[in-house]
C-alpha cells in the first residue's frame, strides 16, 4: 500500500463524486433555450433588424441630435429613402397576382381560391419584411373555422435552428415575444416562449433568467394541429422562410450611414439657414437704452434715435450654401445606386424610351430577380403545407402534381412604342401574342373578345335568317 492511499477516498465513493460532476456537467435543454435567447437578444443580426423596421417608419437616428447651445436651431430632417425604396421593389414584383402554372386545371382553380386577396396581401407583407429584416416568416396554421391560414411572425421573435449551413431547412424554432396581462389590477409586461420542435410545442414563460412553464398556455402540446379534435403532427417544421438575398442581409445594411448623412447635411443647412439673419446693423452713437428698444422703434416708426454724428448701417449676410447642396445630391444618387432603385425625381423619367427605361430600371430588376429566386424556393416550401392539408381534409392529392409560380412584375414601359411594335409584328406573330404584348392586355380582355365574336356571329345568324338566300323559295328551291 503507497502513502497517499491513506488519504484517498475509497473507490465507490470516487466513483459517485465523478458521476455527480458529470451529471451537473451536463446542459439541460432548457437551459441550451435560455442561451440562445439571451445571445440571440444581444445580436448584431437582431439589432439590424429593428434599425430596418424603425427607417421604413423614418424613425432615423437623426431624430437623436442634440444642440448644446439654446438659441441655436436643432432642425431634425428626416427623409423616408428605406420606405421609397422598399415600397419600390415589393410594388414591382409583387404588386399584381401571380400566375399558377400548372397542367391540372383543377389543380390550378384551387391555388386561385387559396391565395384570395388576404393571402396575397400577407405575401406582399412578407416581402416587405423580408427587405427590412433580411428574412421573414410565416407561421401555417389552423383558424376557428378549421381552415388553414398563414401568420407573419415578426423575424426579430424568431430564433430559427437550421439544419445546414445554407439555411434551408428548418429543425426546430423558438418564438420569443412579449405580452401584457394584468396581475393584483397592475398592467404587467410578460416575456413569452414558444418553442416548436418535431413532436409538437412546449410553452414557457421567461422570468429572471429561467424558462418556467406556462401553465394557462398548455405547458406541451405533442401536436402541431387538431382537425376534428384529432391531433397531427406536421412532418416539416411549421415556419416558412422568405430570404430577402442569400446573406439574409437587409436593406438597412447598405444605405444606412448614406442615409443618416443625408439627413444630417440637411439638418445642418437648415440650421444655418435658420440661424444666420438676414441683415446685421451696424449702430454708431445710438442715442437709445437698448438694443431691445432699437429694434421695436424700427418695426413701429420706422426710424431710430441716434446721438450727435450718429449713423445706422446695415450689412448683408452672405450664406454659403452650394456646397452642402452639392454634397447632399451626391448623397442621393448613391442612396439610390447602392439602394438598387429608381430616383423618380430624375428629368424626362416619363418621356424616356424603351431601351432607356430598362437601363434606368436596370439596378431594380437586378435586386427583384434575387428576390425572386429567393421567393421560389420559398413558395415551394409553401406550396408542401398547402398540399398536405389539401389531402388530409380530402379535397384532393396533389402533392405529385408540378406547379410554377409566375411573377407578374408591374414592369414600366414606353406605352406609344410598345403599342406601335405590336402593330408592326401583325403577321409575324399570331393574335394572341401581340394581344399579350400590348401593355392594356390582362386576362379580361380574352373574355370580351370571346364575348364580342359571340354576339357578331348571332347578329349574323340572325341576318342570315332574315334575308335568306335567292335560290330558296319557302324551303323549296327555284
Amino acid at each position: 500500500m503507497l502513502i497517499e492511499d491513506l488519504y484517498r477516498a475509497p473507490w465507490h465513493e470516487r466513483m459517485e463524486s465523478v458521476i455527480t460532476d458529470m451529471v451537473n456537467s451536463v446542459i439541460t435543454d432548457n437551459e441550451v433555450l435560455v442561451q440562445e435567447i439571451q445571445e440571440w437578444e444581444k445580436s448584431e443580426t437582431r439589432a439590424n433588424m429593428i434599425v430596418g423596421e424603425l427607417y421604413y417608419r423614418n424613425k432615423t437616428d437623426i431624430l437623436l441630435k442634440k444642440q448644446k447651445i439654446a438659441w441655436k436651431s436643432n432642425t431634425q430632417l428626416t427623409h423616408g429613402f428605406a420606405k421609397k425604396l422598399v415600397d419600390q421593389k415589393i410594388g414591382y414584383l409583387l404588386s399584381k397576382e401571380p400566375t399558377f402554372g400548372t397542367k391540372n386545371v383543377t389543380y390550378r382553380k384551387v391555388m386561385r381560391e387559396t391565395f384570395d386577396r388576404g393571402l396575397l396581401k400577407k405575401i406582399k407583407n412578407v416581402g416587405k419584411e423580408a427587405i427590412n429584416k433580411g428574412i421573414a416568416y410565416l407561421h401555417p396554421f389552423f383558424n376557428e373555422e378549421g381552415d388553414l391560414s398563414f401568420k407573419k411572425f415578426p423575424s426579430e421573435q424568431i430564433i430559427p435552428n437550421w439544419a445546414d449551413n445554407e439555411h434551408m431547412e428548418i429543425l426546430s424554432f423558438t418564438r420569443v415575444f412579449e405580452v401584457t396581462a394584468y396581475e393584483d389590477k397592475k398592467k404587467v409586461t410578460k416575456k413569452k416562449v414558444e418553442y416548436y420542435h418535431s413532436q409538437g410545442v412546449n410553452y414557457f414563460v421567461f422570468e429572471g433568467g429561467k424558462l418556467i412553464p406556462d401553465v394557462p398556455a398548455g405547458i406541451e402540446k405533442n401536436y402541431h394541429f387538431l382537425i376534428n379534435d384529432e391531433p397531427y403532427v406536421w412532418e416539416k417544421i411549421p415556419l416558412i422562410h422568405f430570404k430577402y438575398n442569400e446573406e439574409e442581409q437587409p436593406l438597412i445594411d447598405s444605405i444606412k450611414s448614406l442615409v443618416d448623412n443625408y439627413n444630417m447635411q440637411a439638418s445642418t443647412n437648415a440650421d444655418l439657414l435658420a440661424d444666420i439673419p438676414k441683415f446685421i446693423y451696424k449702430l454708431i452713437n445710438y442715442g437709445g437704452a437698448d438694443l431691445a428698444e432699437f429694434l421695436s422703434e424700427l418695426n413701429e416708426y420706422m426710424v431710430v434715435k441716434l446721438d450727435e454724428n450718429g449713423d445706422v448701417d446695415k450689412l448683408q449676410a452672405d450664406i454659403q450654401t452650394d456646397a452642402v447642396e452639392k454634397e447632399i445630391d451626391r448623397n442621393r444618387n448613391s442612396i439610390y445606386e447602392f439602394g438598387r432603385g429608381v430616383d423618380t425625381r430624375e428629368v424626362g423619367l416619363g418621356d424616356a424610351s424603351g431601351v432607356a427605361l430598362r437601363f434606368r430600371y436596370s439596378d431594380l430588376d437586378m435586386d427583384c430577380n434575387i428576390l425572386e429566386a429567393e421567393f421560389q424556393s420559398s413558395f415551394e416550401h409553401m406550396m408542401w403545407f398547402i398540399n398536405h392539408h389539401l389531402f388530409v381534409t380530402g379535397q384532393g392529392d396533389f402533392t405529385e402534381e408540378k406547379i410554377n409560380v409566375i411573377f407578374n412584375r408591374n414592369i414600366i414601359i414606353a406605352e406609344t412604342e410598345a403599342i406601335e411594335n405590336a402593330s408592326k409584328s401583325v403577321g409575324i406573330l399570331d393574335n394572341q401574342t401581340i394581344r399579350e404584348n400590348h401593355p392594356w392586355y390582362n386576362e379580361e380582355v380574352e373574355k370580351r373578345l370571346k364575348a364580342q365574336e359571340e354576339k357578331l356571329q348571332k347578329e349574323n345568324d340572325d341576318y342570315r335568317k332574315a334575308f335568306p338566300n335567292r335560290g330558296e323559295i319557302d324551303g323549296k328551291e327555284a
